[in-house]
């Protein structure tokens, strides 16, 4: 498959989780991924290997999407390797579970940065090369918590609500040859979730959607790529519920 041939894709929080099998997976079908990251060099640079042994284009770029400046150098060197970028994936997410009233604002303001203001300086940036060019494609991953709260996911949830406003907000202005998606994530079957729910909490989550499983990466995946793809060329604003069906109970 080739529906990403020489398009350049540039991929938040790239090397660990769902972003490290987007990569891998927009590399196997033709693209030119960047692998962002912002702390773990190890990881990027072994999502890369993996692409790149395999006869696909792969860099990964340090950037902490929270600061204008990485940003600035980041979109920087994208274009000055790939030569703008086509797709934009801000998969980057971070959660700081803690009880409402423990909450630091320290608490708050990490997951703001990288949930929310970090898709905003980034899609703000690579949405001006994009507006230029006539084309692209920006895909947000937010989460199932936007819509349904759980306790202990204050700071989480609000940014992702931001998150699908601004999905909205950027459709809007950035039409009509710019696409502007989010995907509202549930549970996602992976170490992180195992090591943040005890067993009895995900079998409670599973039992509460209709198909009564967790997803996997590489399902969801596939479905963030169809959204990138021109098969979804007709689909802009939305934030699309990926959760098993969760949304209606």
């Amino acid at each position: 498959m080739s529906r990403f041939l020489d398009k350049s894709v540039l991929i938040t929080g790239g090397g660990r989780g769902l972003g490290h099998q987007l990569a891998v997976d927009f590399a196997r079908e033709g693209a030119n991924v960047t692998v962002n990251y912002s702390s773990s060099a190890a990881a990027a640079d072994e999502t890369v290997k993996r692409i790149t042994e395999t006869g696909g284009q792969a860099i990964a770029c340090h950037a902490d999407i929270a600061r204008l400046d990485d940003v600035t150098a980041m979109v920087e060197q994208v274009v000055t390797t790939y030569g703008g970028v086509d797709i934009l994936i801000n998969n980057a997410g971070l959660s700081i579970d803690k009880p409402f009233l423990e909450l630091s604002e320290k608490d708050w303001d990490q997951a703001m940065g990288v949930n929310l203001k970090g898709p905003f300086l980034l899609s703000q940036a690579v949405g001006r090369l994009m507006v230029a060019a006539g084309q692209g494609r920006i895909v947000n991953i937010s989460a199932a918590t936007a819509i349904q709260a759980r306790i202990g996911n204050a700071n989480y949830a609000a940014s992702k609500a931001g998150l699908n406003m601004l999905t909205q907000s950027m459709a809007l202005e950035l039409g009509p040859h710019v696409t502007v998606n989010a995907v509202g994530l549930g549970f996602v079957d992976s170490a992180l979730v195992r090591e943040l729910f005890t067993p009895e909490q995900i079998e409670q989550a599973k039992d509460n959607v209709p198909v009564k499983r967790m997803t996997t990466y590489e399902e969801t995946s596939a479905f963030v790529l169809m959204l990138a793809s021109d098969t979804a060329s007709f689909v802009t604003g939305q934030t699309i519920p990926f959760d098993g069906g969760g949304v209606m109970r």
